[in-house]
């Protein structure tokens, strides 16, 4: 193999302990040359720690600075038929992939690519890297930050995520004082160390910031439940699993803190809000004393007098206004809270509320995997973002998993998690659960001791769909659950089979998994599934549930919504669910469905409560979602502005019952911008009951000479989109 005509060089490292089994696999070790300059005895040993657990490391020092260079060596290395790659990781300064018109492979992420600086509107992604049947076009490389290398997604391309290979970023986070190569070298050093313990998880930590899945109290007890059977050994353990909320505290950022510091914690799943190098912990504190309530409200006023200060009014008749408006303040709690003696204590307080990048020099994390579902602490493009301060530290963090953008709430982020309590290499919990944005960040090699004696995940991850046919009644959830994810891959298994499992095990791991399949599958299994699930006992699966009712808009599951709409006790993130899911059903359907089967003595004051219903159900259906279509479709004079903002609201607001509508207009629009991004919005109906129907609107638009090339390509990208999300339960392992 000739690397260096690609400017790389590659070594496979020898002279280490024999593995106790056949190193049969490889491992990429990616690292630009000046890293390794600097650090090359630490990589050395590095590497041989990889090969002494089992992995034959094949060192690809990047001279090149070119990310489809480093691609096609890394699709070389997997081919290989002696030792076949199955992880890679990229240490130091190699190219960053920052990939555009695929924002579908993401969770949440819909920033508008025509508006925003593209460094803020491309996903920086190592997909690029680990999915090696995704096609791209080169654009450009960035003119102030040489690593950024913006591609498209061609519309020719698999339009789902399936890589190959699992993966890791090692780059050291950059303050400026030219100590990053130090940091480099001490992290290399520690995960040699690392990688010596014999560590079972067996001390797990869950975190709720504010705001997040609306504060559920329902969600987290129910999690804990999953993470029981995720690790069932943690049954006997004693204070296994603890969990931690953020109204705890006023101020919970120094007992969270405390807690990561802990020297035997395994794993800590942070849900939170997050941003670069801010993980969002507390809210403001709720008021206790009239004093503090005096305070809050003087924060209040003084924030709505900010934003409507200078804006052709004089100040003074501002602070009136305002003081008028919230009931009779008093004018003088302004000029107070003006003052710059406040406004240093207000900024003082506000730092106890969150972990910033900075806390970290007076902050030692141990915890050897910190999950962090949160937005954009994974932005390792950044000179500096929390998941690199994690484990760049001088604790014993060994890895953290992030994401590059901002992420879905209701992401299952702890996806064969119980795996890693056998042992797997935590890189695949990426590689089986992977978006556009969710990163691995550390050595995606590493991995816990297997709690399970001569049970070894990674092993089981090597052998074919056939044997795991046999796994499907395995004593341990986590491996049911990728058993049937291993068979459905290899279209090996029905959605008679998935539903049946559904149906029958007791796990809430197992069923969450098999409801996710089944959305693979164009059928009524699926309807099925999803009429059951909104009943299930799991938290998690009826909010799933419930999503992907408002994904499908099958009049079916109009039943399925009732029974939770009357239901008398949801948690408030079903009930978040129930708003936005009515919204994409007619109403007329759902308070029929409600008269029918609503029965007054089940509530204390039923005819109240059917009447609150009813107006809820009519509100949320005659929403701005509906008015948006109708002014799309029929509304010749709308401008054409307020046009695309209402197609960018159908990209999260599926409109099943205007699809007739919104086919009709995109193939008569006269206007090419409009037409262009009403075709892209459809491409999001993948799951709709009518995808049928647009796909095949897409594929005739998309043959259509008549058409400008532009519009063929959205129409051609539309089309897979939809076709590779009913093909992608058989995918490319």
């Amino acid at each position: 193999m000739n690397l260096k005509k690609y400017g790389l060089i590659a070594a496979l490292i020898a002279g280490a302990a024999a593995p106790s089994f056949a190193a049969n696999r490889g491992f990429a070790i990616v690292i630009d040359a000046d890293s390794y300059s600097h650090a090359a005895k630490e990589v050395d040993a590095y590497a041989r720690s990889i090969e002494q657990d089992g992995l034959k490391p094949i060192i690809i020092k990047d001279t090149s600075g070119n990310p489809d260079n480093i691609r096609k060596q890394l699709v070389k290395l997997y081919k290989d038929k002696k030792n076949p790659i199955e992880g890679a990781v990229f240490i130091g300064d190699i190219p960053i992939p920052m990939i555009r018109d695929a924002q579908h492979l993401t969770s949440a992420f819909k920033m508008n690519q025509e508006l925003y600086p593209w460094d803020e509107s491309s996903v920086p992604s190592d997909r690029f890297y680990d999915d090696f049947d995704l096609k791209f076009d080169y654009l450009k490389q960035d003119s102030a930050n040489a690593l950024y290398h913006y591609y498209s997604l061609r519309a020719d391309s698999p339009q789902y995520l399936s890589p190959e290979i699992y993966s890791g970023r090692i780059k050291p986070i950059d303050d400026g004082s030219g100590n990053k190569y130090d940091l480099l070298k001490r992290y290399l050093a520690k995960i040699v160390r690392l990688r010596q313990e014999n560590n079972i998880i067996d001390q797990l930590l869950f975190f709720s910031g504010h705001g997040y899945v609306s504060e559920s109290i329902m969600a987290r007890i129910d999690e804990k439940g999953a993470h029981l059977q995720n690790f069932p050994w943690m049954h006997t353990r004693r204070q296994g699993i603890d969990y931690i909320d953020h109204k705890r505290d006023r101020s919970v950022k120094g007992r969270l803190m405390s807690e990561l510091q802990r020297r035997n914690l395994d794993v800590a799943l942070l849900h939170h809000h997050g941003d670069v190098e801010i993980e969002y912990l507390n809210n403001e504190p709720d008021p206790e004393t009239p004093l503090e309530m005096v305070h809050t409200i003087k924060d209040y006023a003084n924030y709505v007098y900010r934003r409507h200060r200078g804006k052709g009014q004089p100040d003074d008749s501002v602070r009136t206004n305002i003081a008028r408006n919230l009931g009779g303040l008093p004018v003088e709690w302004f000029e107070d809270e003006e003052s710059a003696e406040h406004r240093i204590h207000d900024s003082i307080e506000n730092r106890k509320l969150n972990l910033y990048v900075e806390d970290f020099a007076d902050f030692t994390p141990n915890c050897r995997l910190v999950i962090l579902d949160a937005c954009f602490n994974g932005s390792f493009h950044r000179d500096k973002y929390i998941a690199g301060a994690y484990i760049f530290d001088e604790g014993e963090t060994a890895a953290t998993i992030g994401n590059s953008v901002n992420v879905l709430q209701d992401k299952w982020s702890d996806r064969y998690l119980g795996l890693a309590g056998l042992g797997m290499r935590l890189g695949n919990l990426v590689k089986y659960n992977t978006y556009l944005e969710s990163h691995f960040i550390g050595d995606p090699a590493f991995h816990f001791t297997s709690a399970v004696e001569d049970l070894d995940a990674n092993d089981m991850l090597q052998q074919p769909a056939s044997w795991w046919k046999g796994q499907l009644d395995n004593k341990y959830p986590a491996v049911r659950a990728m058993a049937m994810r291993q068979l459905a891959d290899a279209d090996m298994i029905s959605s008679d089979e998935l539903l049946a499992i559904y149906t029958n095990d007791p796990s809430e791991v197992v069923r969450m998994e098999a409801m996710t399949l089944l959305s693979l599958y164009d059928d009524d299994n699926f309807v099925a599934c999803l009429d059951m699930a909104v009943d299930d006992s799991y938290e998690m699966i009826q909010r799933y549930g419930l999503n992907f009712i408002a994904k499908r808009g099958d009049q079916k599951l109009v039943p399925a919504i009732i029974r939770v709409a009357k239901r008398n006790n949801t948690g408030k993130r079903i009930e978040f669910g129930i708003s936005q899911t009515a919204a994409l059903y007619p109403a007329d359907s759902l308070v029929a469905e409600l008269d029918r089967s609503f029965d007054p003595l089940d509530y204390a004051e039923g005819d109240a409560v059917r009447g609150y219903v009813a107006h809820a159900l009519r509100k949320y259906a005659d929403s701005y979602r509906l008015k948006d279509v109708e002014n799309l479709c029929n509304n010749d004079s709308l401008p054409k502005k307020s046009k695309l903002q209402n197609i960018r609201t159908l990209r999260n607001s599926h409109m099943h019952y205007k699809v007739d509508d919104l086919l009709e207009y995109v193939q008569t629009c006269p206007d090419e911008d409009v037409c262009v991004d009403l075709l892209e919005a459809l491409g999001w109906f993948r799951q709709s009951f009518r995808h049928k129907d647009i796909s095949a609107v897409a594929l005739n638009m998309s043959k259509d000479k008549s058409r400008s090339e532009r519009v063929r390509n959205t129409a051609l990208k539309t089309y897979n989109r939809i076709e590779d999300n009913r093909k992608s339960a058989v995918q490319k392992r």
